[in-house]
């Protein structure tokens, strides 16, 4: 195996483990035999693109981050700035615990700077 594939068994098995589901789970849900995502998980099979498609949805990230063609795993939208887009990588690399108080803190600058109107520009 290789080309394209190289990081795929990779990040598979990485995905399975921080969803924290079985092998047998992920099988069922994705409608596939168990020992076909083993094959996977093992880098003796590929999928193909329907499953890649499914596993990408299961897992919330992009076909090119499990193919190891990006180490985003969802990509930042290109309509928004430089800014934003930083915001947004900012957000995502942290535990839910913590995109929790950065939510709550921008929602406290947010009301911070609308109440002295002069701040803002």
């Amino acid at each position: 195996m290789g080309g394209i594939f190289m990081d795929f068994h990779v990040r598979l098995e990485n995905l399975v483990e921080e969803k924290n589901v079985t092998q047998k789970q992920l099988s069922m849900e994705l409608h596939i035999a168990s020992t076909t995502l083993s094959g996977y998980i093992n880098n003796h099979r590929e999928p193909d693109f329907s499953t890649l498609i499914r596993m990408a949805r299961y897992f919330d990230v992009s076909t090119d981050y499990l193919l190891g063609l990006s180490d985003e795993k969802k990509p930042v939208p290109s309509s928004l700035n430089s800014a934003e887009g930083t915001l947004i990588h900012i957000y995502r690399s942290l535990i839910p615990e913590r995109q929790e108080l950065l939510i709550e803190q921008a929602k406290f600058y947010q009301w911070v700077t609308s109440k002295n109107p002069t701040d803002n520009k």
